[in-house]
């Protein structure tokens, strides 16, 4: 009975242990893998899954050519999410009001030469 709940107790901490490895960073979501011509591929069509780097998300791509790259292309969409769950986030947008950023294309409103006027104060009354 000791051997049994032992048994139990390993097998569960090593599907947990499996489980949190697979939600962890893995760099290989991020590669772009290079792919020849669809006219230049005779395979039959065959569908995976990988992950979209600007729509944060897994996409089911459809292709001719051979399977080339094991490391990121995925069988199922539940994979993919799982692989590539800590790129899955959404960046956060920096703070608005911050001043170490500047206009979109160069104008940050002051002028340049960095001799810009202090600002008048209010007129108190």
């Amino acid at each position: 009975m000791k051997l049994l709940l032992l048994w139990a107790i390993v097998a569960l901490s090593w599907l947990l242990i499996e489980a949190a490895k697979r939600r962890t960073k893995n760099s290989a979501c991020l590669v772009r893998n290079k792919y020849p011509h669809e006219s230049s591929c005779r395979s039959p069509r065959r569908e995976y899954f990988a992950f979209h780097r600007v729509l944060f998300d897994c996409i089911k791509v459809t292709t001719k050519c051979r399977k080339l790259y094991r490391r990121n292309e995925f069988h199922t969409l539940e994979s993919c999410r799982d692989a590539c769950h800590y790129h899955m986030a959404m960046p956060n947008p920096p703070p608005p009001g911050n001043a170490t950023t500047s206009a979109p294309g160069g104008a940050s409103g002051a002028p340049e030469g960095g001799d810009a006027a202090p600002p008048a104060e209010a007129p108190q009354s």
